[in-house]
């Protein structure tokens, strides 16, 4: 299997070995790979098993967020206790090993096992490992066939790539589908279609609601050549004027909102350099879609501000901090179907009156483009401070969320709430029963960008219950049908 350089080489960053994990399997993702089990949550072997639609093999993932070396001990044991665990499966069970790392040193080596597949250079290798391992490896090795060692080596992916190189690559990438939805989902939304309305239920698969929104957004883009550097210079002249959403981006002004001589945008463009196009033309262009995006982008981050939510950059995600001068939990009112829900989003987490941190309810909330359309995608998550205002990061914010994924909190009916919240809370034009069907339209030179559909497919999954708990009751959403096939 070919060495996957990314990106040009340099100089290696620094991050933690959890971070670059979670980085490498994104990518993964969106190459068509699904996640089955993680070191953080299972007890495996491997930092993750992987696989892939239509292959019943495993993917075993092995990310090294620094540079590697086939001389090295530890690194060489590691290696070797991959390979006795494939070469002890019969062939039908033996998995494909992908190994990630920011560099490598003598990629010639490298490309002689991992490419060329040379017996000379595996068998010195093997010999290594051998002379420093304490196991057995010895005996299993020296009595597989040599070929099932040469096949481990030829089937092994080897990605060289640092963070940053990987985020320029995904952008390459046809954006990856929404989450897949796990088999408690399906039984969440087989509870739904059997508590609420007349729907009967699926008998064969069941109604997965996922947690992608449809967009209604407006036809036409407006730009022009604009003297300001940067946003900030604009919203310096106007401090005190909420601006409409806008991106500025090579000496251009893009917005969905027009750029007459009379409108706010327009006194900071040139007037003879304005064009109108069909968003549907322009955003066939792989650059001019991200310009769109990011337009999206500042509109949800404008209503999470007027919300009052707070943005933390290093995990991309919106969170209520805490009042000034107020350790009371904050709670927002809600209304899932015909009566009222308080939902506890930020709380100190308290021994004997003490505040040992604050836990925030947070949601990472971005546009997507999928199938020719525009989604919001909300992915819930948790984050963690000591003075309720700035997340903390490093092992003890890891363990945290390791602690809160594993419990009642982040079982699957209740992320598939969290998510429900985000859209209803920040969304206010949702907060209607069934399907909105909702259209743009020019007011006062606003354009308004509108959520309006939840996404749901059929799955073929059988449901699995994983809650045994009484699940909160939530109303049906009517939205867009799609097969599960089409997701993979």
């Amino acid at each position: 299997m070919p060495i996957w350089y990314i990106g040009k080489r340099r100089e290696a960053l620094t991050g933690s070995s959890e971070a670059y994990k979670k980085t490498i399997v994104r990518y993964l993702e969106k190459r068509g790979y699904y996640l089955k089990a993680s070191s953080d949550v299972e007890a495996i072997f491997p930092d993750c098993i992987l696989t892939r639609k239509d292959e019943e093999r495993e993917y075993w993932l092995e990310a090294k967020a620094t540079t590697i070396s086939l001389r090295e001990s530890s690194f060489l044991l590691q290696l070797g206790k991959y390979l006795t665990e494939y070469l002890i499966r019969v062939p039908q069970s033996r998995f494909r090993m992908i190994l990630a790392c920011y560099n490598i040193i003598n990629p010639t080596l490298f490309e002689q096992i991992f490419e060329k597949f040379e017996p000379k250079a595996i068998r010195e290798m093997m010999n290594n490992i051998v002379e420093i391992s304490e196991s057995d490896i010895g005996s299993i090795t020296s009595e597989a066939n040599p070929e099932d060692i040469k096949k481990f080596f030829q089937e092994t992916i080897v990605i060289v790539a640092n963070p940053l190189e990987i985020q320029v690559a995904e952008e390459t990438i046809t954006p990856r589908v929404p989450i897949a939805p796990t088999l408690s989902e399906a039984e969440y939304a087989k509870e739904i279609l059997n508590k609420f309305g007349n729907i009967m239920p699926l008998q064969e698969s069941d109604m997965i609601f996922l947690s992608i929104f449809k967009l209604s957004i407006p036809k036409k883009l407006h730009f022009g050549r604009t003297p300001y550097l940067t946003a900030k210079s604009i919203f310096d002249e106007k401090p005190n004027v909420p601006f409409p959403p806008f991106r500025l981006e090579d000496g251009k002004l893009y917005s969905f909102n027009e750029m007459t001589e009379n409108s706010l945008l327009g006194k900071f463009v040139h007037p003879d350099s304005v064009i109108t196009v069909n968003v549907e033309e322009f955003d066939e262009d792989k650059d001019n879609q991200r310009i769109v995006i990011r337009i999206l982008n500042t509109w949800v981050k404008n209503e999470c501000r007027r919300l009052g939510l707070q943005f933390d950059k290093d995990t991309k995600s919106y969170f209520f901090p805490k009042k000034e001068n107020d350790d009371n939990p904050i709670t927002i009112v809600w209304t899932p179907k015909f009566r009222s829900s308080v939902r506890e989003l930020t709380k100190p987490m308290m021994t004997n009156g003490r505040i040992n941190f604050w836990v925030h309810r947070a949601a990472e909330i971005y546009a997507k483009k999928f199938w020719e359309n525009y989604y919001i995608q909300i992915s819930p998550r948790w984050l963690f401070s000591l003075d309720g205002r700035n997340p903390f990061r490093g092992e003890r914010a890891d363990t945290l969320d390791r602690a809160f994924r594993k419990s009642i909190f982040n079982r699957n009916p209740n992320q598939f709430y969290d998510v429900l919240f985000w859209y209803r809370y920040i969304f206010s034009e949702t907060d209607v029963q069934g399907n909105l069907k909702l259209d743009t339209f020019s007011d006062m030179d606003k354009q308004l960008i509108k959520v309006a559909e939840q996404l749901k497919l059929e799955s073929d999954f059988k449901p699995n219950v994983e809650a045994e708990e009484e699940i909160e009751k939530i109303d049906k959403i009517e939205p867009l049908s799609v097969k599960l096939d089409e997701f993979m």
